[in-house]
């Protein structure tokens, strides 16, 4: 857990530095290495996994609480083919964005 934590704390850096992007995505397939040792992960999802660091994902990781079908990938490059190799392995791909906007509250 010790390592998972740090791991945390590095990747932290690097976002609120700007700092190395790629650095972040080994940090992040550290991580995931981590947690399928753990047992948190699925057949399934270590294959999206998989297909989305080969399809050229700087980093890929399962996220949330494992087993339950997440994943996600940084490829800022590699945008469609990491999509594409996920829907191939039998995932369904939701492309998002970052923001530094934090949380709000919307009125209709």
């Amino acid at each position: 857990m010790d390592a998972m934590e740090d791991i945390a704390s590095k990747s932290k850096k690097i976002l609120s530095e700007n700092g190395d992007i790629k650095e972040l995505g080994t940090l992040m397939n550290i991580n995931n290495g981590l947690l399928e040792a753990i047992g948190v992960s699925t057949k399934e999802l270590s294959e999206l996994v998989f297909a989305s660091r080969i399809s050229g994902a700087l980093g890929a990781k399962i996220t949330g609480a494992g087993g339950g079908g997440c994943m996600y990938a940084l490829a800022p490059n590699k945008q469609r083919e990491v999509e594409t190799a996920i829907k191939i392995a039998g995932g369904i791909p939701i492309r998002t964005k970052t923001t530094d906007e934090g949380v709000r509250v919307e009125h209709k």
